[in-house]
């Protein structure tokens, strides 16, 4: 049985008894469930086996009197009370424990320890299995049940940019391991303590370079779990080849379902008034958005006219002083990911300026990506991923320094015809390259 069709099986079984007279039902037996749907998984292991890798229930025993006193095992209590009551969770001692018998029947499991919504897990996580019914996908609002059920049934999970700061992925990444499962790293960014000074955190100024430092330090130690690491761009690939050998990369791609009709493309007026709009993202972009300020400001004082300009994300309002120069001027909040897509249909041109650092030349080119979907165009830094999917004046355009900034967007507001052409060469480019 999968373990969905299992799951759905345990929630009619409680409805049932729930909905049966008017008396008060009893409270669910989560762990019983969780033992018996296991045993349907993995008939050939052993409960005191599955129980000893579940938890230390000695050590949990010995740390809550109550629960000693109650009479109820460690385990018992943990995963039907004391994971809702914000108990310590005792880690087995997984050095002592053999390995299980490889499971040849199991399945993928993706797994990233934030909201569904997050960018990273609908790229990494989400879209690559939008046409695959088979794998499961859990994030944060996934229960402990449904994570460890998933983990028993599994031949390989995949671990969507993991922490080893945190103590629940560290623990599910050590199950893996003793369960025999195929433990793969999905990164869509550099983990490299060494580059931590060209984080844009620090450039930027809103981060600590020790705290930042540490935590990539702890991050990276975590590829000694791994069996494969999975990652969107070949620069990344390359630069953590020496931390593993088992590399594969898997370009960000957008489904089809998210790009728009080529025909809405084709028919966009052509706004005498360009409508520039500007993705920060988060505040650490601070220090990639002062590369285009300046040819901003001068576009600003001498075509006040011609443009307007939205900013939307988390960056500080910078609308003030472009509103002072008599630039028809938005600040845009953060919003959920369909909602920005429709945000950005609204613009004729999307700004990405990347600093040239390593992190920049790392990163994928999901901007890009996002703004084509919409039959919008693209003006980029020269960082890698931007320069191998537009083709200059073509299908959007690559500006080195401020001067190409300011040139090229002076141009364009005068040529609006030429941002249209290439928004439907960008569309098309996406299509063909970058969609699922």
């Amino acid at each position: 049985m999968k373990f969905s069709s299992a799951l759905e099986l345990i929630k009619a079984k409680i409805n049932k008894h729930q909905n049966k007279g008017n008396i008060q039902p009893k409270m669910q037996n989560q762990f019983d469930d969780l033992l018996r749907h296991i045993k349907e998984l993995r008939p050939d292991l052993k409960e005191s086996f599955v129980l000893a890798l579940l938890m230390d229930d000695k050590k949990y025993i010995t740390y809550y009197q109550d629960v000693k006193d109650s009479g109820l095992s460690g385990v018992y209590h943990y995963y039907n009370y004391g994971y809702k009551e914000g108990r310590d969770f005792f880690e087995p001692n997984f050095r002592t424990i053999t390995k299980a018998p490889l499971n040849t029947k199991g399945g993928s499991v993706i797994f990233f320890d934030t909201i569904k919504t997050n960018a990273s897990f609908l790229y990494r996580g989400y879209f690559p299995q939008i046409r695959n019914n088979s794998a499961i996908i859990l994030h944060q609002n996934s229960t402990i049940h449904e994570i460890i059920a998933a983990i028993f049934s599994a031949k390989e999970m995949i671990f969507i940019r993991p922490s080893n700061g945190s103590s629940k992925t560290k623990f599910y990444i050590k199950l893996c391991k003793a369960l025999n499962v195929r433990v793969i790293i999905d990164m869509d960014d550099l983990l490299l303590p060494e580059f931590a000074e060209l984080k844009g955190a620090i450039r930027s100024g809103i981060s600590d370079y020790d705290q930042i430092f540490n935590d990539l330090t702890r991050d990276s130690s975590i590829f000694l779990a791994a069996d494969q690491m999975v990652c969107s761009t070949q620069a990344i690939a390359k630069l953590h080849s020496e931390l593993i050998k088992d590399i594969k990369v898997s370009r960000n791609r957008l489904p089809l379902e998210y790009f728009i009709e080529r025909k809405a493309v084709e028919e966009k007026p052509i706004n005498k008034k360009v409508k520039i709009l500007y993705l920060s993202g988060s505040r650490t972009h601070l220090k990639d958005y002062s590369s285009i300020s300046g040819p901003l400001l001068k576009l600003a004082q001498n075509h006040p006219e011609q443009f307007s300009l939205s900013f939307l994300g988390m960056l500080s309002d910078q609308t003030s002083i472009f509103t002072h120069l008599k630039v028809e001027c938005n600040f845009l909040p953060l919003v959920e990911f369909s909602d920005m897509l429709s945000e950005i249909k609204k613009h004729d041109l999307v700004l990405v300026p990347l600093e040239k650092t390593v992190f920049n030349n790392a990163k994928s080119n999901i901007k890009f990506i996002e703004a084509a979907s919409q039959g919008v165009a693209v003006i980029a830094s020269a960082v890698t991923e931007y320069i191998s999917c537009i083709e200059n004046e073509k299908n959007g355009w690559v500006c080195d320094t401020e001067s190409e900034w300011y040139d090229t967007l002076s141009h364009l507001i005068y040529n609006p015809e030429k941002i249209h052409s290439a928004s439907l060469k960008a569309y098309d480019s996406a299509i063909e390259g970058y969609s699922v």
